[in-house]
């Protein structure tokens, strides 16, 4: 494939246009690509099939015979070594008694008992460190909470003191007259101006 790329290469037509080196190369595939369909005049084109002769039909049955009981002998000879070397072999192929079973079962439920329990131990050590570890965040919570509310209590009381001195100068219905003389015997002008060095200068 890659020397009929070459040849193909080799046999292209370069085609020089203009002054600026620029050229064009046409590749003329010498067979139709095999991504292209089926030619229109080739389409239901049946192959005639070759004719063989006796002798030929002949030797390629003995040929295909004596391939089939090659692979056949083949095929029975490692079937034949893997049930010797299972045989032989003693790994998996250990008979006991019922009472060695028994044995052996109990063995594995003593086994299975005994990592069972030591899974356990560990897991209510693990459980005893998480529930402390909880005790304590949760602690630590209510005693964040009660700062909190505390802090929210003294910010209350210090606004209803607050409130408390400052509802002293309220004018009250009682007062009302009393407010009202004082605020005509001494008017307030909040009229005023400043310059740049800071001189306040009053209105009226």
């Amino acid at each position: 494939m890659l020397r009929a790329g070459c040849q193909l290469l080799n046999q292209a037509a370069a085609v020089k246009t203009g002054s600026n080196n620029f050229a064009l190369e046409f590749v003329r595939w010498r067979r139709k690509p095999r991504w292209l369909p089926v030619a229109k005049s080739k389409m239901f084109r049946v192959p005639e099939r070759k004719k063989q002769t006796e002798e030929e039909r002949t030797e390629l049955m003995r040929l295909h015979n004596n391939y089939k009981t090659q692979l056949r002998s083949v095929r029975q000879y490692l079937r034949e070594e893997v049930v010797r070397q299972q045989e032989t072999s003693t790994a998996d192929h250990i008979v006991l008694t019922p009472e060695q079973e028994e044995a052996e079962f109990q063995r594995c439920l003593d086994e299975n008992a005994a990592w069972n329990a030591k899974i356990a131990s560990e897991r209510n050590v693990r459980l005893a460190e998480e529930r402390e570890a909880k005790v304590a965040y949760v602690q630590e919570r209510l005693e964040a909470a009660k700062l909190r509310s505390e802090e929210r209590r003294e910010k209350v009381d210090e606004r209803i003191r607050y409130e408390i001195e400052q509802a002293k100068t309220f004018i009250t219905r009682e007062s009302l007259e009393v407010a009202i003389e004082t605020a005509l015997a001494n008017p307030v002008d909040h009229n005023y101006a400043i310059d740049l060095e800071g001189n306040m200068y009053r209105g009226r």
